[in-house]
């Protein structure tokens, strides 16, 4: 990973989770961090403790993707990018039910399409004519995207397309240097966990291993890949696409 001055990160979802934890992590070793959340209480208190830049962004909102497209013009050019944002079809308080296909409201569908897959999009969009060689993406996916989860079908959709995106993109972006992967964690100790799911015999991962995964994804020699990481025990692994040999 570059470290110090010379890294500047971009990371959405940053207020809380892995995107909290990368923060503080990079922060640590001089890096800049350019924090994006629309929790402004929760990233004000993360720039306060790490340094970070914090800037509201609605990651659903190409308006809110300008304004931080407008402020890398003055911070300089990025060399990390953390497209974390995520959320889940319904909040953590409602029954598993509420999870299902057919309990589906259209706002919540809408809303979670918006940060899952249009936040992805729409940040790539914004930041990829910022970048320059060398530089590097991780796109937070989840074991839901190359895997059923029958918790929440939706937001396996979602994942889903995250996780055709960046094989998608892999070739393309290493035309200009610049690499792309997807980390597809199981479950995380993280708000957006159903509290349904947090059983005796559940186990979660820590944000701070997560996020220690995808600092070193930044240096993997590969683009394009989707790295599983199942358990605290186990490295992440590539699960390949049908006909990827490379």
């Amino acid at each position: 990973m570059t470290t110090g001055t010379t890294a500047f990160w971009v990371v959405t979802g940053a207020s809380s989770g892995i995107g909290a934890a990368v923060t503080r992590i990079v922060s640590a070793t001089g890096a800049r961090v350019l924090a994006l959340d629309v929790d402004d209480a929760g990233g004000a208190q993360l720039a306060d403790e790490t340094g970070a830049i914090y800037q509201h962004c609605d990651v659903g909102n190409p308006d809110d993707w300008q304004a931080v497209s407008h402020q890398l013009t003055e911070l300089g050019t990025p060399t990390h990018i953390h497209l974390n944002a995520g959320i889940q079809i319904a909040p953590p308080s409602a029954e598993l039910a509420e999870y299902q296909f057919e309990a589906m409201l259209i706002e919540r569908y809408r809303r979670m399409m918006s940060v899952n897959v249009d936040g992805v999009v729409f940040g790539l969009k914004a930041l990829l004519p910022k970048l320059g060689p060398g530089a590097a993406i991780v796109v937070t996916a989840s074991l839901a995207g190359i895997t059923p989860y029958a918790v929440d079908p939706l937001y396996s959709m979602s994942k889903h397309a995250v996780v055709g995106l960046v094989r998608s993109l892999g070739p393309t972006l290493s035309e200009r240097g610049i690499k792309i992967n997807a980390i597809c964690p199981g479950g995380i100790d993280t708000a957006i966990i159903p509290q349904a799911q947090r059983t005796d015999e559940a186990v979660f991962m820590s944000a701070q291993h997560v996020a220690a995964e995808v600092i070193n994804l930044m240096d993997a020699d590969q683009t394009g890949k989707t790295w599983a990481k199942v358990s605290e025990t186990k490295p992440a692994f590539v699960v390949r696409a049908p006909g990827d040999h490379s």
